[in-house]
């Protein structure tokens, strides 16, 4: 009864139209401003979120290579990789998969096997226009594993504006990309494709960490429709072992390792305005995601892992203005999701080939303008997920502007995970993890040259959901808490510094520290821009010292200092740019388990790069 009262307002959305722009505004590249909080577009320091937008501009200016580099540029966020060499990121020490929550161009990644996002972190940053993030919970809006943070990636193709250019780049590690984006108008629809090629042939001592990886997309669009298509293609080496020590390395002369990840996806969406005062968005949707390993494991020999997934989706969000000073959001969403193939050469099934899951959903949020200078935004979502049952998640926020200067946010927020296929194949019996978080901050803003943030929160996570003894079982709760700083300052045209920091302090039940979370991260940035066309860019991360797993006697894992530089040149519409990775040669280590190395993850040193891009 409730999935056919679902549909039946889903349908009757799909019946109303004229005209509607909260899409445009939301792909608009505009200063300081985004929709990712609230679906209507907002500054982000009075949207009900602590939101940080990265422009890719300026990531190309401090020598930011793909959206992996990039995450480490938004408070709170450290990078990791697993032993496979698949990259991780923790959003305020959250290291459990599907935690966080990855879009492009509004579009969910997140697959319903492993909640897995790592195969778009090597997304190249000349195709990004813009990177929209909230650190934290955003649930009532997105729904499943939004829980420590949501990210949208906005390409350039699908912006309102005409993009078109080309780039190229090549460095240490035989590596090479290339890549274009073009757009034109048919009378009142706009047209716009994106492509790109990228490869290395890095090896590391005696490990394998190749990547070939490519992807094209598709938006054509006018002022009411839309279409969206995106397939993405990428193989990864096997590092220090794709699916468990002990590991063997592959010899790579003779192909016989791959890590291959599949995924496509194809939306449609249609807005318009209902009356004065409410506007309408309705979408559909289809996405497949596949994955193909074989990898050598020391005493098992070859394995081989097949697995195949597709899912489709409606959904219909309408943005009414009607109450005086109220912006309410009202939108529902039914998703299916099946597997299609599941298997591993040892036997088992990574996943039950039968599973299925059907959501329905119902979601809505006011935006209440109390006063001039006062906003309260409250939200509440429902959703009915067939294989496991039901999930609430509410919130509420309030912004106060104490003057033109000063603003204070307080919010509140509840967020779930539903436990992914690969886990109930292990354990039947889990249950979605579901969150508690507060958080409160303060900004300033003496100009737009001069901003300062400061927040805090503290978020519990019940019903975590772990692996031991190579099952998935749940355990009580661990507790996140910690602190975010960020100070820009532009004391002209020609100067940008950045400098943000974050403490981290994640605990088990028993307040034991957790594994792999780093307490303290930091990083200072600058860009500056010579009057004959040249600018300079400098980069410096601080990643702190963290706690080995249990079973790992060593002392902590060590602190990581790193510091980039990029010197860029630009002439009319070319650029080129000479970008030096590790200046200082110190290494990158990210901690792995004994069980699979007697050391850590060693990612390399310093790295040269070379790019150059035309706009046209």
């Amino acid at each position: 009864m409730k999935n056919i009262l679902l549909l039946l307002l889903t349908a009757s959305l799909l019946l109303s139209n004229e005209e509607l722009s909260f899409e445009d505004d939301f792909l608009q590249s505009l200063e300081d401003v985004s929709e990712i909080a609230t679906k209507s577009k907002l500054n982000i320091d009075d949207a009900p979120s602590f939101v940080t937008v990265l422009h890719s501009d300026k990531l190309q200016k401090l020598g930011i290579d793909n959206v992996f580099e990039a995450l480490a540029q938004v408070p709170g966020v450290q990078l990791k990789r697993e032993a496979s060499g698949v990259p991780v990121v923790l959003f305020r020490g959250v290291s459990q998969k599907g935690e966080v929550k990855l879009m492009v161009d509004g579009v969910t990644i997140n697959n319903t096997y492993r909640g897995s996002i790592y195969h778009y972190l090597d997304f190249p940053i000349e195709m990004v226009e813009r990177i929209e993030v909230i650190r934290g919970a955003g649930s009532v809006l997105y729904g499943s594993g939004a829980i420590s943070g949501v990210i949208n990636i906005i390409t350039k193709s699908a912006c309102s504006e005409d993009k078109n250019g080309v780039f190229v780049s090549g460095g240490s590690n035989e590596y090479y990309k290339g890549g274009a984006i073009v757009s034109s108008r048919i009378g009142d629809v706009k047209i716009a494709a994106d492509a790109y090629y990228q490869e290395n042939q890095k090896m590391i001592e005696t490990t394998d960490r190749h990547l070939t990886d490519y992807s094209v997309g598709l938006k054509i669009s006018d002022e009411h429709f839309a279409l969206l298509a995106r397939i993405k293609k990428s193989d990864i080496g096997n590092a220090y072992g794709v699916i468990a020590p002990p590991f063997k390395v592959a010899d790579r002369s003779k192909n016989n390792f791959y890590n291959i990840n599949d995924s496509m996806f194809l939306e449609t969406s249609y807005q318009n305005s209902v009356s004065k005062n409410n506007k309408l968005k309705v979408l559909a949707g289809y996405s497949n995601y596949a994955q193909k390993i074989e990898a050598n494991h020391a005493a098992a020999g070859t394995i081989e892992l097949t697995y195949k997934e597709y899912s489709y989706y409606a959904q219909a969000d309408l943005i009414s203005h009607s109450l005086a000073n109220n912006e309410l959001l009202i939108g529902t969403k039914f998703e299916s999701s099946d597997t299609l193939e599941s298997k591993i050469s040892l036997g088992a099934d990574i996943s039950d080939p039968n599973f299925s899951r059907n959501i329905a959903s119902l979601y809505l949020n006011d935006l209440y303008k109390v006063t001039s200078n006062f906003d309260i935004s409250a939200g509440l979502r429902y959703d009915n997920y067939s294989d496991f049952g039901d999930a609430f998640s509410p919130n509420l926020a309030l912004v106060y502007r104490v003057t033109q200067e000063w603003r204070i946010k307080a919010l509140y927020d509840q967020a779930f995970r539903a436990p992914s296929w690969v886990e109930l194949t292990s354990n039947t019996n889990l249950e979605a993890e579901k969150s508690n978080s507060i958080e409160a901050g303060v900004i300033y803003k003496k100009s737009q040259n001069s901003v300062v943030r400061l927040n805090v929160y503290k978020t519990r996570i019940d019903n975590l959901i772990t692996k031991s003894s190579g099952a998935y079982v749940q355990t009580d709760y661990a507790d996140f808490m910690g602190t975010e700083f960020e100070y820009i300052f532009t004391p002209n045209n020609n100067l940008e510094l950045n400098f943000f920091a974050s403490y981290v302090q994640a605990k088990d039940k028993d307040g034991e520290d957790l594994a792999d979370v780093a307490n303290v991260l930091a990083t200072a940035s600058g860009v500056y821009e010579l009057d004959f066309g040249v600018s300079l860019g400098g980069l410096f991360k601080y990643v702190g010292s963290s706690k080995r797993s249990s079973d790992d006697t060593r002392e902590s894992a060590p602190t990581s200092i790193i510091v980039d530089g990029t010197l860029s040149y630009s002439f009319r519409e070319i650029t080129a740019s000479l970008i030096i990775k590790d200046l200082f040669n110190k290494g990158t280590y990210y901690a792995l388990p004994t069980t699979a190395t007697n050391n850590d993850f060693y990612d390399g040193g310093r790295t040269a790069l070379v790019k150059a891009s035309w706009e046209f």
